[in-house]
């Protein structure tokens, strides 16, 4: 605070908040005015749940000894981000690509916790506030800090990672998430790539082998000289799996690690999450076997793939919940996992939603969708925008079911439809409100 302010006064605060909702007692609150909403309104809230200190535009007579003002709140946040960063010890994890990364840093947040004290970006605080409230939250105690870094256009991950300056980062994949403010693909890789930019001195970059990016990603950290990690189903893979055997329950993979063998139980796990976490440990030379089991029991995050066991209609089925969000890769990822749950007496349904920010190719996307529930053993598909009609239009007759109007349809349509075992994914951006219908059936109401 001292640095940031350049004053000598004493400040007693533990963490900061930006949202009075998630603030913690002895945090500092800092009041910024947003599109919606002005945090200078949330003072008084924030001094009642035990904020220690204020930043704000304007003077507050009732706290004066509690509130200081700035010109710029942001500014301030940010800097107070940076000062954190360069006094922090900790290894610093970033994590960037089109799908999977809350879902990776969690199982990172899980492995490394067991190392030693470890720090991860709550829910997915990825952007422009979301990363510098993270990075402030770093105690001088953790030994690891894992951040999520989002963009929807170029220069957004090169801005992010230059605050965080990661020693390790982590490249998911490239899919056409936000395209609509891209010309094509490539330019989602050469955004994405950004972050090899402020990889530090003798740091290392993990990428995925089988991502078709990868060789131009690769080429960029040599130019830096970064070191390269890969994972995937490559044989050239430095983290590889070598095969996987289902069961009922569990699927236990063998993974090569660097010319070691790995016999490795997961539940519900994407696996390349897996390869790429096993790569992490193995870079910052940890002890693989400590942590096996943790991967049997891992669970995936709510609407990112988490199977609920759900009583609705008087009858009892499963629910995939896979509506956080949806761009073409992760809407075919959910359908092969889907699809790789083996039929036995029962039927699978599919709720659909529209794939949004994909510009002027979105058409063709979701009728692209088509091919792949056809392909799949999907029994019905059920659509809820305008866009998902594209999909609709393409799909087999025997696979269409219901166009949803609103959320109020799906159960006026499912109640006649779906039956004791069955399983139901819905899939769909957030704007599209899934989120809601999931929600309400997993809490029973």
């Amino acid at each position: 605070m001292n640095e940031v302010l350049k004053d000598k006064k004493f400040y007693k605060i533990n963490g900061l908040a930006i949202d009075s909702r998630y603030l913690k007692e002895n945090n500092l609150f800092i009041a910024i005015k947003g599109k919606k909403k002005d945090g200078n309104n949330f003072i008084d809230k924030a001094i009642k749940k035990g904020a220690n200190h204020i930043i704000s535009t304007k003077r507050n007579s009732k706290y004066q000894k509690k509130v200081t003002k700035v010109t710029s709140p942001i500014n301030f946040l940010n800097s107070f981000a940076k000062t954190k960063r360069k006094y922090c010890k900790a290894k610093i994890l970033a994590i960037t690509g089109s799908a999977g990364k809350t879902s990776l840093k969690n199982m990172l947040q899980n492995l490394l916790q067991n190392y030693g004290k470890t720090f991860s970006s709550p829910l997915s605080y990825n952007n422009h506030f979301g990363v510098p409230v993270s990075l402030s939250n770093l105690s001088f105690e953790d030994k690891f800090g894992i951040f999520e870094v989002g963009m929807s256009k170029p220069g957004e991950i090169n801005q992010l990672s230059k605050m965080i300056k990661p020693n390790l980062a982590i490249i998911t994949n490239i899919a056409e998430a936000h395209i609509e403010n891209f010309k094509n693909i490539k330019g989602i890789a050469k955004a994405k790539s950004e972050i090899i930019n402020n990889i530090q001195i003798n740091g290392t970059v993990i990428l995925n082998r089988d991502d078709k990016f990868f060789s131009f990603i690769s080429n960029k950290a040599k130019s830096k000289k970064i070191k390269i990690v890969s994972f995937g189903n490559s044989t050239k893979s430095d983290i590889r799996l070598i095969r996987l055997v289902r069961s009922n329950k569990e699927k236990k993979n063998l993974v090569r690690i660097q010319n070691k063998n790995f016999s490795i139980k997961i539940k519900d796990a994407n696996i390349y999450n897996v390869l790429a976490s096993l790569a992490v440990l193995q870079e910052l030379k940890l002890d693989i076997k400590k942590t096996l089991n943790i991967f049997k029991k891992s669970h995936l995050a709510d609407g990112r793939g988490k199977i609920f066991n759900v009583k609705r209609y008087r009858k009892f089925f499963k629910l995939i919940d896979e509506s956080y969000n949806a761009n073409p890769l992760s809407v075919k990822n959910a359908i092969k996992n889907f699809s790789q749950i083996k039929k036995r007496n029962f039927k699978k349904y599919l709720l659909l939603g529209d794939m949004l920010e994909l510009g002027k190719k979105s058409n063709d996307y979701h009728s692209k969708l088509s091919k792949l529930i056809n392909n799949s053993d999907i029994d019905k598909v059920f659509v809820k925008g305008e866009k998902t009609l594209f999909t609709y239009k393409n799909l087999k007759k025997r696979k269409r079911g219901n166009i949803i109007q609103c959320n109020q349809d799906v159960d006026l349509i499912l109640r006649n439809i779906i039956e004791n075992k069955d399983y139901l994914m819905i899939k769909g951006s957030n704007a599209t409100g899934l989120q809601d219908i999931t929600k309400s059936m997993i809490r029973g109401f």
